[in-house]
């Protein structure tokens, strides 16, 4: 884990690192090398801007989202699928029962996802590949109910080494593959000479990468793409950057699922949701004002082989309402 997240930072493209993610001090690695520091990262800076209970975290706010989760999901549901053990979070005693106010969200957004990897656990395996997971809270709530998701997560080196420990925790038998791992495996002297292929990856069950070796994989083979508030806090250039991966890493029939706030500024850039730089291949099979969070969308989408000439006004008539928000309602 170390060595990784040393050749990882040392290698990371300062262009890929946006404002709102230029936290980390030169010596950031003690405190995530530090045993007692990483054992409560749910409850230190570890977890800082990856993880809502540490600033949003009060009863009344968490009582009010539990039941509006339970509505949507069913008790039995969230029971199944909390996760408050690893990583000591900040907890909230509700009836009774502990609750991580995060964690509600990561529930929420796998339950949308639950019947898109039903249809893609159909297959002998398939691939998951989150881009921004945090601290892998998302990818673990799916690979324990669908064991045949190979889970990519591409992130930040810090991010990165907070998975790694928080997924090995949770199953020490797990297979997990990270960049230094990889090399040694690709038998390469560089990341320059890197191609990670499909075949490189069925075996595992969690593969672990900095953000910028998303370049690195084959063509046309990922399943499901998963982006949760994290394009909002990118700059435009790394917004384009992994679009165009998965644009060209996505299969014929692969879904993205995305929710982001509609405009953010905290980059550096205004990043708004309608103008992610989709092309035309997508069609909309959920696209709504986010759960319990007014100021978000959330959208899947669907690949398609047909140019979908309606996607470009349906985007254009997000929020915020401008110029070509009005222009797109005389074309109804």
């Amino acid at each position: 884990m170390k060595s990784s997240y040393h050749l990882a930072k040392n290698l990371f493209p300062k262009y890929l690192i946006s404002k709102h993610w230029d936290i980390y001090p030169p010596d950031f690695h003690r405190n995530l090398f530090n045993k007692d520091k990483i054992k409560s990262f749910r409850s230190n800076e570890l977890s800082f801007k990856l993880n809502d209970s540490l600033e949003k975290a009060v009863l009344s706010r968490t009582r009010k989202v539990l039941n509006q989760l339970s509505k949507i999901t069913g008790k039995m549901f969230i029971e199944e699928n909390k996760e408050i053990v690893v990583g000591n979070p900040k907890t909230l005693k509700i009836f009774d029962e502990a609750y991580d106010y995060h964690d509600l969200f990561i529930i929420y957004f796998f339950h949308t996802l639950y019947p898109i990897l039903s249809e893609k656990d159909k297959n002998a395996h398939f691939f998951v590949c989150e881009i921004g997971g945090g601290y892998g809270a998302l990818a673990h709530c799916i690979k324990k109910n669908f064991p045949r998701a190979v889970c990519l997560l591409f992130d930040l080196p810090e991010q990165n080494y907070v998975s790694n420990y928080y997924l090995r925790k949770l199953n020490p038998n797990a297979k997990i593959l990270n960049l230094d791992a990889l090399i040694k495996i690709k038998n390469i002297n560089s990341v320059d000479d890197l191609e990670i292929e499909k075949t490189d990856l069925v075996k595992y069950d969690y593969v672990i990468l900095p953000g910028y070796l998303i370049e690195k994989i084959q063509n046309s083979f990922v399943d499901v793409f998963i982006n949760t508030r994290s394009f909002m806090e990118m700059n435009i250039e790394t917004v384009n950057f992994y679009f165009s991966h998965i644009h060209r890493a996505i299969n014929k029939s692969g879904v993205l699922y995305c929710v982001n706030r509609y405009i953010k500024k905290t980059s550096g850039d205004t990043i708004k949701f309608k103008k992610f730089p989709f092309d035309e291949k997508w069609s909309f099979e959920i696209s709504r004002k986010s759960f319990s969070q007014p100021l978000i969308h959330e959208a899947l989408l669907r690949r398609t082989n047909f140019k979908n000439y309606k996607l470009k006004q349906q985007l254009m008539r997000l929020k915020p309402y401008d110029v070509n928000f009005f222009k797109s309602l005389l074309q109804l």
